[in-house]
């Protein structure tokens, strides 16, 4: 199985009839794989490359200037600068990050060295954000719900975008299967916008392999794409019937040293987690509940659901 490709352009200007094959694909791809390559969106091409750009800019940094900004350790909001090794993926499982609490309580922190960086950065969030409401509309028609059924979840939406680095390190490590950039999971908001540059790592399961954990490599091919996942809360309102897409970053291609040691390259990514609204129900909507098909998932709150997955993330019992 390879990654779909959904040209984006027919939902947000063709006709309805367009409109309705766009959405119809594009359910139909996120049922079978969680995941699609969606092209000709409205996130510009130098917005995607801004974002990587940024995220190499500050990563650069030295340690003594990325420590003013760094997070707090434990299940608070990560709104600055995570070192290394803090976040706890392998003990998810089939789960990813969230963040416990509300921007008002843990404002976000910004480098100071890099002025440009705030105001790029929040232009990129309202970009990511509407583009998170078109696909969502979409999917709505692709589900045949009512027009902003799924949509009225999302506000006031509590997203956030995340601009990832991967070190560079030798392959040795992940040889043997005992490391990975990042363990398989699931992410926690509705959808999620990946941006990524051309070093690769990313693998999706493939879930037609007919055998678990088995996934498919997914590298950048076109400058203005994105990936699009689905998430928890999609699959808890959908009643399982959109599923998240689970995921890992793994070892890319190895480039040999003069040394002969075999180095993995460095790796930057943007991530946009579209997240429901934290007193918003992520329990199964009543359209996706039948005799049938009984309800999954006990209700609760986006917000109580972010906690609890935030402390697994951190290994913080309770």
């Amino acid at each position: 199985m390879t990654l779909r490709t959904v040209d984006f352009s027919g939902f947000l200007h063709g006709t309805e009839e367009q409109r309705r094959q766009v959405a119809a694909e594009l359910v139909d791809c996120l049922k079978s794989l969680g995941f699609v390559r969606l092209i000709n969106h409205e996130v510009p091409e130098k917005t995607i490359e801004g974002l990587l750009e940024q995220s190499k800019r500050f990563f650069t940094l030295p340690t003594s200037e990325k420590v003013k900004i760094a997070n707090d350790p434990g299940p608070h909001p990560q709104r600055g600068w995570s070192r290394i090794g803090m976040e706890q993926t392998a003990k998810l499982r089939e789960e990813n990050l969230a963040e416990a609490a509300g921007r008002e309580q843990y404002p976000n922190k910004w480098p100071e060295s890099m002025p440009d960086f705030q105001p790029f950065v929040q232009e990129s969030y309202q970009i990511c954000q509407r583009t998170c409401f078109q696909i969502i509309s979409a999917i709505e028609l692709g589900l045949g719900l009512e027009a902003g059924r799924l949509t009225q979840c999302c506000q006031p939406a509590a997203s956030e975008i995340r601009l990832l680095y991967y070190p560079p390190t030798t392959k040795n490590l992940f040889d043997e299967g005992l490391k990975k950039r990042a363990w398989p999971h699931t992410d926690l908001g509705i959808i999620t916008l990946l941006f990524q540059d051309m070093v690769g790592g990313l693998e999706v399961e493939d879930r037609a392999a007919g055998k678990p954990r088995s996934f498919i490599p997914v590298k950048r091919v076109s400058p203005n794409e994105m990936i699009v996942n689905t998430s928890d809360s999609l699959q808890r309102w959908t009643n399982n019937v959109i599923r998240a897409g689970l995921h890992q970053v793994t070892a890319p291609d190895a480039a040999k040293l003069s040394n002969g040691v075999d180095m993995l390259p460095a790796r930057c990514s943007s991530v946009f987690f579209f997240k429901a609204g934290r007193d918003t129900s992520v329990g199964p909507l009543p359209e996706f509940v039948t005799e049938d098909r009984p309800a999954a998932f006990e209700d609760m709150t986006a917000l109580e659901y972010q906690q609890l997955k935030t402390r697994i993330l951190h290994g913080v019992e309770g």
